[in-house]
């Protein structure tokens, strides 16, 4: 395995990963696939992820009838169909190879081969849920490895996942305030927003130097620091050589709407706890998402989303 890759951004979802990845891309010294998201690591079905890498071998995936193989063979259409319509030959190989190679770790480091010479890597938010077991694998076969990870208040995060999800059609009523507790309780949005949980795992097989923890309260505020920030983390040499056109953009954003009294009480609730762990582990912004959840239950009247029926 000559080949390998230098860096993973793990997360979290809804944290300015699309933005991560368009400004890493538009680096000349930093290789990304086509692809955003990979998700090798997170293929189990065992993970609430695509899982359309879950089958070893391209037969499997064209002939099983499991879902993600079925997710599969949508991803398959849809991504040739792109790739063939871009007229962007290297892009064409590249997703050849994606869709119907054997994987394997063989397999995945060569989706980097045209990233030779250059500092290369791949985002999946979904990484940051991985176990310890997975983790550990990754770092068996990439123990240099580089790890990004961007936290963000889990209540906006937890909003905005909602709001997504209601934009692609996933929720009928984002007022329903069963429905929106049922997606927040269900055991992979929990582990998204367990940051003290993917920080423990990750820094107990890599060291604290190989990870860049970063905040979405930062992207906001201070985007242009904070690319560089990761450029020079990433041991890009000239941080200068940089088209940051794209630096103050939005990326893949959510649509607005203002989140209801009672689900804002229950989200402060439900993370509070976990806040408080995570302003012991890291500080940074947690302490000021730690305050704005106490002042929410300070002031709010709890609402009756605990006792919602469909």
């Amino acid at each position: 395995m000559a080949q390998t890759v230098d860096f993973l951004g793990i997360g979290v979802q809804k944290a300015a990963s699309s933005w991560l990845h368009q400004n890493l891309r538009n680096h000349p010294e930093i290789w990304v696939p086509p692809q955003k998201e990979l998700h090798y690591f997170d293929r189990s079905p065992k993970y609430s992820s695509p899982s359309y890498l879950a089958s070893k071998h391209l037969i499997h995936r064209l002939v099983g009838l499991e879902s993600y193989n079925k997710r599969f063979k949508a991803l398959l259409i849809n991504k040739l169909r792109r790739a063939i319509e871009s007229k962007d030959w290297e892009r064409i190989r590249w997703y050849l190879r994606y869709c119907l190679g054997t994987y394997n770790d063989d397999w995945y480091l060569s989706l980097f081969e045209l990233g030779e010479g250059k500092i290369k890597g791949e985002i999946t938010p979904s990484y940051s849920i991985l176990d310890l077991e997975d983790v550990k694998q990754i770092k068996e076969i990439l123990p240099e490895l580089k790890i990004i990870l961007v936290l963000r208040n889990p209540i906006e995060r937890a909003w905005s996942h909602v709001r997504y999800d209601w934009t692609r059609q996933l929720f009928d009523n984002i007022s329903n305030a069963y429905k929106i507790k049922s997606f927040i309780e269900a055991p992979d949005q929990t582990l998204r927003s367990d940051y003290v949980r993917m920080l423990k795992i990750w820094s107990s097989c890599f060291h604290r130097e190989q990870i860049y923890v970063s905040f979405y309260d930062d992207v906001v505020h201070k985007p242009q620091e904070v690319i560089l920030d990761i450029l020079e983390f990433l041991g890009v040499k000239n941080l200068g050589n940089f088209n940051n056109t794209a630096i103050n953009r939005k990326v893949n954003v959510s649509k607005k709407m203002n989140i209801p009294v009672d689900v804002q009480y229950y989200l402060a609730n439900k993370y509070y706890p976990e806040l408080q762990k995570l302003n012991d582990l890291v500080g940074g912004y947690s302490v000021v998402w730690l305050k704005e959840a106490e002042k929410i239950l300070n002031a709010t009247q709890k609402g009756d989303i605990d006792n919602c029926q469909p």
